[in-house]
């Protein structure tokens, strides 16, 4: 029996339970995570149309890194509970585990994308707190590349300190460029806040959104890094590496889906609106007309308008840049105007994914 075996036996045999336990439960946390994901994706497909572009391709490409690790979790795990069953020096080699190396980034790195592009787009399109990301998630792409190339011939034993550096930077940047993502977010969406009731309670909901999908991925991330440093490669480690990139992609298919959501419960706007074009009837009971009216900065404002002709009523013509404020409807009650700040901040906000500061000043073209 090889010198490698006889350790693996002495380690593995010593506390089977903290040694397979964590493998066998990264497997079935994997596929549970995994299941939720596409649950969420199917959904998210049904109305990804209206999503930018490059949005769509970051999903994509989450996705897809997804269903890699996951088919490549249960490959490995056949492979040490199946075809290798017996052996003990599979579970301290990194032959197999180190390839969480390549496979993490590709769904890690395309959410954390994802939120760097909105954190550049809600603080006015900062062009430092972009730099910043992207220097973290360089550092955390070559950080776990690097891991995977250099342990992948050796044993958990082994690691030198050329492999420790490599593993500290990819969970460490990792958790910098979620700090200043979370941070950013939210900081940009506070300053957007309108001193209107409504619309202030929109800008809270949707800071409770940002996060509540970004603390759990950093839990995960300062766990990994915190196991790594206290107990190097163990099982738990091995958990932690195997469910991590699940955790992004669930919270940000949440934001996503909850982005629409939002879009539904509040998608009517009553305004008066002059300068478009509005079907007119000379019925008397009331006609009614869908249109979209453009607005500066590429945003369309859908609004429905009621026609009543109950004695020459008129609306007072407002001016080329009004605020929702002061654009009123005489026919509606006090209640519909919820809807309408509501309905207008949502507009706004879905711009650049939620990735736009809420400004109300809007000009009618």
């Amino acid at each position: 029996m090889s010198s490698v075996e006889e350790i693996a036996r002495k380690q593995v045999t010593g506390n089977l339970g903290s040694h397979l336990s964590p493998l066998i439960l990264g497997m079935a946390v994997d596929g549970l995570l995994m299941g939720v994901a596409i649950n969420q994706f199917i959904r998210w497909w049904n109305h990804s149309k209206k999503e930018a572009r490059h949005i769509r391709f970051l999903l994509y490409l989450a996705s897809f890194g997804a269903i890699c690790a996951t088919i490549f979790t249960w490959a490995t795990t056949l492979h040490m509970f199946s075809y290798s069953y017996g052996s003990y020096s599979q579970f301290i080699k990194c032959d197999w585990i180190a390839w969480y190396g390549i496979l993490d980034p590709l769904t890690k790195i395309s959410i954390q994308a994802f939120y760097a592009e909105r954190a550049w787009r809600i603080n006015k399109r900062n062009y430092i707190i972009l730099i910043a990301i992207g220097i973290c998630l360089c550092l955390s792409v070559t950080g776990s590349v690097g891991y995977t190339f250099i342990t992948r011939t050796k044993t958990m034993n082994d690691f030198d300190m050329t492999a420790n550096i490599f593993f500290y930077l990819w969970p460490g940047a990792c958790i910098s460029a979620d700090i200043i993502i979370t941070s950013s977010i939210i900081y940009g969406l506070y300053h957007s806040r309108s001193g209107i009731d409504h619309t202030d309670r929109l800008v809270k909901r949707l800071m409770r959104i940002s996060l509540e999908a970004q603390i759990p991925p950093t839990l995960v991330a300062l766990l990994f890094f915190l196991q790594f440093a206290a107990e190097s490669m163990s099982s738990i480690v091995q958990f932690i590496a195997i469910i991590h990139p699940k955790v992004y992609l669930v919270g940000c298919l949440a934001v996503l889906n909850s982005r629409e959501d939002l879009r539904n419960d509040r998608k009517t706007s009553y305004v008066y609106a002059s300068g478009g074009s509005y079907g007119t009837s000379s019925s008397g009971s009331g006609s009614k007309g869908l249109t979209k009216m453009p607005a500066s900065g590429g945003i369309t404002i859908e609004t429905e308008t009621y026609i009543c002709s109950d004695g020459g009523l008129v609306v007072a013509r407002p001016g080329l840049n009004r605020s929702f404020t002061d654009v009123k409807d005489t026919s509606i009650a006090g209640s519909d105007e919820t809807h309408a700040f509501d309905a207008g901040a949502i507009a706004l906000a879905e711009t650049g994914a939620l990735g736009t500061p809420l400004e109300f000043e809007v000009k009618l073209q």
